[in-house]
């Protein structure tokens, strides 16, 4: 999901991310429309202080992205909440937000929203790897014949890894893909994914077999084992 919020990253990235959703911040609206329309995010979530006028962005969303799910947050105010609902938001959240309403509110509009990036273009068939298998639909990956469960972002790293096995991706291309463009390539959350992900799939982490380091450049996921 998409947060654009006048302040970037903070807690409620945070709050959604512990409740399992792969989240994309944005700051600024080049960098918010770019991840919109990528079709790797299907809600979100817009602050109405957001680059001056959160509810200008979201109707601009809307012009390309017809019917695009949002959920608009900002403060008790009755104009402000009908103008959102009417221009075409999902829901309105009153600031300050109470997690465990953002995140019920959010799983609310997605519940009865289908998935923004189907509508874009056919679903992605499954992805196998060796003795890896990977499906976008059903959200599931199979090392053998056992079931690996992954985070939302864990899964998506994975999914970018092995959809161009053989190929060295580079850490600012995979931070762009997880994180949104306007993320810092400095950040060391890259590597704390990898490590995780490689406890869950390589047979042995401090060795891995299937997704390569490359120094210097980034990763590689092995073709062929």
């Amino acid at each position: 999901m998409l947060v654009a919020h006048p302040l970037g990253p903070g807690v409620l990235a945070d709050e959604l991310e512990a409740s399992g959703f792969q989240v994309v911040t944005a700051a600024d609206a080049g960098a918010a429309t770019v991840a919109a329309v990528s079709g790797n995010v299907d809600v979100a979530i817009v602050d109405v202080r957001f680059n001056g006028d959160g509810l200008a962005f979201c109707e601009s969303l809307w012009r390309q992205l017809p019917g695009f799910p949002a959920l608009v947050l900002g403060p008790h105010d009755e104009n402000l909440v009908t103008r959102a609902l009417t221009a075409g938001a999902d829901d309105y959240l009153t600031l300050p937000v109470r997690p465990a309403e953002l995140v019920a509110r959010v799983r609310a509009v997605l519940r009865r929203a289908p998935k923004a990036r189907c509508s874009l273009g056919p679903s992605q068939p499954p992805v196998q790897v060796g003795d890896v298998s990977l499906d976008p639909a059903k959200h599931e990956v199979w090392v053998r014949s056992k079931r690996v469960h992954l985070p939302l972002r864990e899964f998506e790293l994975l999914r970018a890894l092995m959809e161009n096995a053989g190929i060295v991706l580079a850490r600012a291309t995979l931070i762009n893909r997880l994180w949104g463009p306007s993320a810092p390539e400095h950040s060391s959350s890259l590597e704390v994914h990898i490590r995780r992900l490689r406890s869950k799939i390589e047979d042995d982490p401090s060795k891995p077999q299937r997704i390569k380091t490359v120094r210097g450049v980034g990763y590689r996921y092995q073709a062929e084992r």
